[in-house]
Order: C-alpha cells, then structure tokens, then sequence
C-alpha cells in the first residue's frame, strides 16, 4: 500500500465519491431508486470479486484439480455483509428495525469502507501496474467501496431528521456483536496443527473485522498484546461513530431545547 498505485487508485475513488455526492445532492433521486443502484453495484462486486480470486488446485497427489475460493475472500467481512442490509434496505418495509439499520449504515459504511480504501488489504503485500490495474479484483475493491461511501453519506442526507443519540448506542451495540461472532468466524476457518492431541501452531488464519491483527501485522507473542489491541480497535470504533454522529446530538438537543 502506499504505492503509486494505491495513490492513483485513492484519486480515482476521491473523484467518484465526490461527483456521485454532489450530482445526489443536486437531483435528488428518490431513495428506492438509490437502493436498487446499490444492490446492482453489489451483485456486480461480489461477482467481479469471486471470478477475479477463484483458482484451480490441484489436489496433493496431483491426480485431481479442485477450484477453490479462499476463505480470506468470503464475503464476511464488514464492507461485504453490507450487501445483505443493501438488500435488506431496498426490498423490506419501513419500521423499528429498518430505522435501525440505517442508522448502522451512516457511520459503518462510510468509515468502514473509508479505511478499507486507505489501507487496502489485497495491496498489504505490494503491487504490480499490471496487478492493479490488469486484473478485476482493485478494480472491484476500490469502487465498490466507494459506493458504501456515497451510500453512507446518502443515508445520512436522506434519513438525518430519522437520526436520534439512541442509534449510536444501537449501533455500537451491532458493530460489538458482529466483532465478537468473528471471533468465531475467524477460529472456524484457520487450520490448527495439532501433535498428539496438543495445539502447536494454527495455518492460514483469517482476519475478519480486523479483530485478530491489523492490516499490517504487529506481532503479538503473548495473550495480553492482542487485549490491548482489542481495546484499541473498540476505542476506536467509539470515537469514530461518534464523530460521525455529533451533528445527531448536536440537532436532537438543539431541538429539545427549543422545545
């Protein structure tokens, strides 16, 4: 990351995201209509995603080959479960759980897919022109999260007179439990080695919602060094959304006040 590419790529999704804001802003389409957009754009990701990263491998005694799909690239991380709530957004009713929903949306969409965009994980190990640019997968990446960002922002300009204080606290209270089931999620699909029944070493972990390590790996050799990074992420997780939700207290306590 860092690189030439990643610059070039980090233009490309500023200009995006800038154009698709303002042209939002300026006609105003209607919501629905947003939506259906957005889960075409998802489907279309998923798809570029899983056709650019499947492989064929063969088996150990190379009688066979078998296409196989990383579990690194299975849709379970944040920006990707986002596709089903997309869906969710578009085609279920309006109620409790759908104002909910977008209030998750507004902050995790946006700085989620932000950060993602920042620190690109399918560039942690360098990149090639030719990789980044040659292949669907960067291309994929990028723009699909930069639509989660316009979407983010598009659902705080549509639905911020819907926004209460509460929805932080809803909304820190989903992201806390979608990190926790990715605890499990990440155990589920490593490979433990074991010696005589005895756990020695674990192969091919996966990282979802960062909760295992960083883009960038740290190092951790004892227990206590990944609780402090934990603390650290949640911490963080904090203050972002409530950045992103200062103008919701700012508005409701103006409001009350006028009251």
């Amino acid at each position: 990351m860092y690189t030439l590419p990643h610059f070039i790529w980090l233009a490309v999704c500023i200009v995006f995201i800038t154009v698709s804001t303002v042209l939002l802003r300026k006609y105003s389409p209607p919501f629905k209509k947003v939506m259906s957009w957005a889960c075409v754009a998802a489907v279309l990701s998923e798809l570029v995603k899983t056709f650019s990263v499947i492989q064929l491998v063969p088996s150990a005694d190379g009688a066979k080959s078998y296409v196989f799909l990383d579990t690194t690239n299975l849709p379970l991380h944040l920006c990707s479960i986002q596709i089903i709530f997309i869906f969710y957004s578009r085609f279920a009713k309006d109620g409790k759980l759908k104002e909910i929903l977008h209030a998750f949306m507004y902050p995790t969409c946006t700085i989620g897919a932000f950060i993602a965009v920042l620190l690109p994980s399918i560039f942690s190990g360098g990149v090639t022109f030719s990789e980044a640019f040659l292949s669907g997968h960067p291309y994929e990446y990028f723009l699909y999260h930069s639509v989660l960002v316009i979407l983010g922002l598009h659902i705080y300009y549509t639905h911020k007179d819907a926004l209460r204080p509460k929805h932080y606290f809803t909304t820190m209270g989903a992201l806390g439990a979608l990190a926790f089931v990715s605890l499990y999620l990440n155990s589920m699909f490593a490979d433990p080695v074991y010696e005589n029944g005895t756990l020695v070493s674990v192969e091919n972990t996966n990282n979802f919602f960062f909760t295992y390590r960083f883009v960038i790996d740290l190092g951790f050799t004892e227990i206590w060094h990944w609780y402090i990074y934990l603390a650290a992420i949640f911490a963080l997780a904090c203050l972002l959304v409530a950045l992103f939700y200062i103008p919701v207290f700012v508005r409701y306590f103006k409001a009350k006040k006028t009251k």
